[in-house]
């Protein structure tokens, strides 16, 4: 049966200059791992802070990006496939605003 060492061996001798690169930087932070130099809970904990770095990053910028379409299209009268659905929210608006004043 052949080792993971074999198969990583056996895998590299196809791969190019840069994935060779990269390859031997994955076992040599896999030795800073093993000999304790990394404290394993400390890189798991910021690996989850930088997931959730990450994830609320790519909402707010995806609600920024569907705010600013939204924003062109009502530039242009009506919005499609909601156009219906503001239209109602809008008149709830003006009759609330009517009935103040």
């Amino acid at each position: 049966m052949l080792s993971s060492n074999d198969i990583i061996s056996s895998m590299a001798s196809r791969l190019i200059p840069e994935e060779k690169q990269q390859l031997e930087l994955g076992k040599k932070l896999q030795q800073f791992y093993n000999l304790g130099y990394i404290n394993k809970k400390q890189a798991v904990l910021f690996t989850f802070y930088k997931g959730l770095a990450s994830g609320f990053g790519a909402i707010i910028g995806g609600t920024i990006i569907v705010a600013l379409l939204l924003w062109v299209l009502t530039r242009f009268g009506q919005v499609p496939l909601i156009g219906h659905f503001t239209n109602s929210i809008r008149q709830t608006i003006n009759a609330s605003r009517s009935l103040k004043h």
